[in-house]
């Protein structure tokens, strides 16, 4: 399911069932509006599992496990728990809402580049393609066609490479740690991870579940490794006594301020609002590292095209003064 059908279903969700429509009516009323075929797929697996006695989340879990990310199993078992169910569509909604804008500004931002570097390749080879032509010479487009190959086989690798990486960087706080030092994408992963594990643990809270299961739902659905490692030893901490924020004070993987500011909610009893208040602020943080990547990532690849094209240009250049220069010297 893309990711603006993910934010309008959880929005639609969020609005029916805020609005005290029992949920099974909710669904019967999204499936009468003739969703796309994931939407409709969605709706009908919910449906199958809560008329088999199932709750929500096992009705996902069993049903839509496929096209249901952790972070949303987390969130829809927390509001259902807390009998707030509406609140977990409603933060759902925004999340997909803010990673649909922030994706979309990716994509725009690489679209010129490509351009560029497909006319950084074709157009260097025109002077020689159309000088042969005019000269009755035979020419070839191999020296087009072989670089626009060499380069989309270079974008495929590079797409599936970092693809398996975050998968694996969700789980494994080595590969995690090492994807966040990379320059302007590493910051955009750290935010998301966080703003993540703050959702999920500001439903957990309001849904009074136990800091130790709190804690390490939220590292799972942070899709970060290192949270997800650091959410587990803090569990253990807090198991054996410690406080919420010493915990994560004594674990690898919680940002200083972060904790910080924990320490202060936890000795003043708004922890459910700080947690609220850091999820929002890493959205936006997460979009604004965006905006950054989206401003200089293009920029790196225009100069790597200028660079090249002018490598072409300069390749020709002497290749045609050398021919030149060997009919000269054979008269």
């Amino acid at each position: 399911m893309k990711l603006s059908e993910k934010a309008l279903l959880y929005r639609e969700l969020a609005k029916l069932v805020g609005s005290d429509f029992h949920l099974d009516r909710s669904i019967n009323l999204l499936l009468k509006q003739k969703p796309s075929h994931a939407r409709q797929t969605w709706l009908l697996g919910l449906q199958r599992g809560l008329s088999e006695g199932k709750s929500v989340t096992e009705s996902l879990t069993s049903e839509c496990g496929s096209s249901t990310g952790a972070l949303e199993l987390a969130l829809i078992d927390a509001g259902e728990r807390s009998g707030r169910l509406a609140d977990g569509f409603r933060h759902l909604a925004r999340y997909f809402e803010a990673w649909d804008v922030a994706v979309r500004q990716a994509l725009g931002a690489t679209l010129y580049p490509l351009v560029l570097a497909h006319l950084g390749i074709v157009l260097p080879e025109l002077p020689a393609i159309v000088t042969a032509s005019l000269q009755g010479e035979p020419w070839s487009l191999r020296a087009v066609f072989m670089p626009l190959a060499v380069l989309w086989l270079i974008l495929l690798s590079s797409f599936l490479l970092w693809r398996w990486l975050s998968r694996l960087g969700a789980t494994s706080a080595a590969v995690d740690a090492w994807l966040g030092r990379i320059p302007l994408i590493g910051s955009v992963r750290r935010h998301w991870a966080l703003a993540r594990f703050a959702q999920v643990f500001h439903a957990c809270l309001l849904a009074s579940m136990r800091m130790t299961e709190c804690m390490t739902l939220s590292g799972a659905a942070s899709h970060s490794g290192v949270l997800r490692r650091a959410s587990q030893d803090a569990a253990q901490r807090i198991a054996a006594g410690a406080t919420i924020a010493g915990a994560m004070a004594d674990v690898h993987g919680f940002p200083l301020l972060f904790v910080h500011g924990m320490a202060t909610a936890e000795e003043t009893g708004t922890l459910d609002h700080e947690m609220n208040r850091w999820a929002a602020a890493e959205t936006i943080e997460a979009g604004d590292s965006i905006q950054r990547a989206a401003l200089w990532l293009p920029k790196i690849a225009y100069g790597i095209v200028v660079l090249y094209v002018a490598y072409r240009i300069i390749d020709m250049v002497a290749g045609y003064y050398g021919g030149m220069l060997k009919q000269i010297d054979a008269i």
